[in-house]
């Protein structure tokens, strides 16, 4: 297998459409002791971690057309589902990597010049937030830490939101393997395809 192969089995991020919980829920954390500063989501910034899962990957349909796009040859189309997720407050480790189901994303992907990258484009929601994503996914290492997985990380600049937000971003800690679609990986054992962290910058209230 190439690495142009294997990166279109490994590249996916975490991410659209429909109503889902509401935005709270998507870092769901063990009750701490520690009192906390300022809250979290308050003011001009709102930060999201969420798990994806890949539900299908099909041809490219006139949804990833270059118009729209960008990307002049979609070699796939993808949808995911966005899960929130459980963290132990005392070290960050993750507790539960499917809590609940908090948006959906429907993605295109296409070459560039390079094997070792693609262009990534993306429409979804995280609860209520509607967005749209360009981006890129490039690959880490291909048969690490094991044979048949392969490390990714992709971002997308996030436009098309709310008018309370100013814009985004969305990065990914990727991994695929053998077995493309679903929660169960192959060799089994790792949470695919990716954990997304989400920034969204909302609009500074005048003073």
């Amino acid at each position: 297998m190439n690495s142009h192969q294997l990166l279109m089995l490994g590249i996916g991020t975490g991410l659209i459409f429909a109503a889902f919980a509401p935005l709270s829920t998507c870092l769901a954390s063990e009750e701490s002791t520690h009192t906390p500063g300022k809250a979290p989501g308050s003011g001009v910034e709102e930060i999201y971690i969420a798990r994806s899962l890949r539900e299908s990957r099909d041809k490219p349909s006139e949804f990833c057309s270059r118009s729209k796009t960008g990307i002049g040859a979609a070699t796939s189309e993808d949808r995911f589902t966005l899960r929130s997720i459980a963290i132990r407050a005392s070290d960050g480790k993750m507790t539960d990597n499917d809590v609940r189901t908090i948006g959906r994303i429907r993605a295109c992907f296409g070459p560039t010049s390079s094997p070792m990258s693609q262009n990534f484009y993306a429409q979804g929601s995280l609860g209520a937030v509607i967005f749209t994503g360009k981006g890129e996914c490039l690959v880490n290492q291909t048969d690490y830490p094991e044979a048949g997985i392969t490390g990714v990380r992709c971002f997308l600049h996030l436009s098309g939101l709310p008018p309370e937000y100013v814009g985004g971003e969305l990065t990914t800690n990727t991994i695929g393997s053998r077995k493309v679609l679903g929660g169960e990986s192959d060799p089994p054992g790792y949470t695919q395809p990716s954990i997304a962290t989400i920034r969204l910058w909302k609009r500074r209230a005048a003073s």
